[in-house]
């Protein structure tokens, strides 16, 4: 009968830590529950003695205390052991932290069973942060704030001794904007810090000077690009073609996409060229409008045009660059105005992203060629479409926007070839088509003209106030030094309106 007791405890206890039972799934939960965060789940999984000890907003805020202290980022917990003895369970952690590296150690739960048979864990402050005893606080001291960097201008003037440059340099403070926000961990440095547990020195930190930054604005340029613009309502963004620098932003330049009208059919024209659906020798029969899927696409004006590529890109026919898009399709053309930089969030404060519809949304052949002319649901900031400028002046390869410190992303949009048919397409927009007012002596100009109505202007009187006027450029177009972009809301044609503006900018620039 003895024998027969001892064989069932040696059984009983075997199964009380050898065995998982409830205890170390418990453990399991509430260290998942503290990886994800969830301190409302770990203080479930908590025995009552413990929570009787630490009500549940002690609990919470004893470890939002220790995580600002440590300036915890992610914990990260290794294997959970195997049940010990006396319901002991070993985890390997590591807290990632902002300023302190990575904290690591093994922290041991004892885990049992309520009267219902569920695991519960025995807790205590100790167990918050790996390394921690019993009785320790976590605290920080910091040093004193260091020197915040400065924000420079292209020429080495204070970004922000600038009206207009200072809109881009934001503010500094607990809530930054502008460069301010986007480079506030290089401007402002770090102070120097220590992490104690209890008098216990766990982690030091020295202190580091704000680093200032060199922007790519002209300060100049911009002055003049906003005098440029005068009391109108509009944008011009100015940009470097070989590195993607912007050199001025004006007015409407990030924060107003507006549809791009005409302005897009260069990135028509490149698609159509770039996937041989066109060559510079094709010819198109002169004509006011094209039909696609049973829908008229007029020309501006109802004005007969077509003849070679050439002069239909130089006249800006939509009869032929809906067609045209048409047939590229809207993958492709879809496909194309992304490397050419819409649907992506430019790297420069406050700007607008650009769009064009998704494939879905150009169904049919006049949804695809409303939108190959920049109409449809086109809509496209200055900044971008300089970039678009800037690509084909780059022979092709577009660097994304930049105004600081970004690295430089590059991408092949089009072959260089094609670069250069749709490079002479331009210049033919600036000598003999829409664009002549953007004309300067002694320099060649690559231009194209947009008109982008605002509501359809097909049956009614012209009105300056139903159209977008756009004009985007570069120059000079055998050797790039600037691409820019003029947008005006409501003011008419881009040929009359935005391209004289063009032209001041880019004589500046020049």
């Amino acid at each position: 009968m003895a024998l027969g007791a001892l064989g069932f405890g040696g059984y009983a206890l075997a199964r009380s830590w050898m065995d998982d039972d409830e205890r170390r799934p418990a453990v399991i939960a509430y260290v998942d529950a503290w990886k994800r965060g969830d301190y409302e789940a770990m203080y479930r999984l908590v025995d009552a003695k413990s929570q009787k000890a630490n009500p549940k907003i002690s609990f919470i805020a004893d470890y939002k205390r220790a995580n600002d202290a440590a300036t915890t980022e992610k914990v990260v917990p290794g294997t959970v052991g195997p049940l010990l003895s006396g319901g002991k369970v070993r985890v390997p952690v590591t807290v990632e932290t902002d300023d302190f590296g990575k904290l690591r150690g093994e922290i041991e739960f004892s885990a049992s069973e309520d009267e219902a048979g569920e695991g519960r864990v025995a807790w205590t402050p100790a167990l918050r942060l790996p390394g921690l005893k019993e009785g320790e606080d976590v605290t920080r001291k910091s040093g004193a704030a260091p020197t915040r960097g400065n924000i420079y201008a292209a020429g080495g003037k204070l970004l922000d001794s600038d009206a207009l440059g200072a809109s881009i340099a934001g503010t500094a403070g607990e809530k930054p904007t502008g460069l301010n926000r986007i480079y506030d961990d290089r401007l402002a440095g770090k102070r120097s810090s220590t992490l104690r547990f209890g008098d216990r020195v766990i982690a030091r930190v020295k202190g580091s000077k704000g680093k200032s930054i060199k922007t790519t604005i002209r300060l100049g340029l911009q002055r003049t690009a906003n005098d440029a613009l005068g009391e109108q309502l509009g944008g011009i963004a100015v940009i470097k073609p070989s590195d993607g620098s912007v050199l001025a932003l004006a007015g409407l330049a990030v924060s107003a996409p507006q549809p791009p009208g005409s302005s897009f059919k260069i990135i028509t024209a490149a698609a159509a060229l770039q996937y041989k659906k066109a060559t510079p020798g094709s010819s198109y029969p002169a004509r006011t409008y094209a039909t696609l899927s049973g829908a008229k696409l007029r020309n501006a004006s109802d004005e007969v045009c077509g003849g070679s590529l050439t002069n239909s890109f130089a006249h800006s026919c939509n009869s032929v660059f809906g067609p045209l898009g048409a047939k590229v399709g809207a993958k492709r053309m879809y496909s194309i105005a992304k490397k050419f930089g819409f649907m992506e969030q430019p790297d420069v404060p406050a700007a607008k992203v650009s769009t064009i519809p998704s494939v879905k949304e150009m169904k049919d052949a006049i949804a695809v060629g409303s939108a190959a002319i920049g109409q449809n649901t086109d809509n496209a900031t200055p900044l971008q479409m300089a970039s678009v400028a800037a690509t084909i002046a780059n022979k092709g390869v577009r660097v994304k926007p930049h105004v600081a410190g970004t690295k430089r992303v590059r991408t092949r949009v089009v072959s260089a070839k094609v670069a250069g048919q749709v490079r002479d397409m331009m210049v033919a927009v600036v000598q003999s088509g829409t664009g002549r007012a953007a004309a300067i002596p002694g320099v060649t100009v690559a231009g194209k003209t947009g008109t982008a109505e605002l509501v359809s202007t097909a049956d009614i009187a012209q009105n300056a106030a139903n159209t977008t006027a756009w004009f985007v450029a570069f120059a000079p177009a055998s050797n790039p030094k600037v691409a820019v972009a003029v947008m005006l809301p409501k003011a008419g044609q881009g040929g009359t309106s935005a391209a004289p503006i063009a032209k001041r900018v880019i004589q500046a620039a020049l």
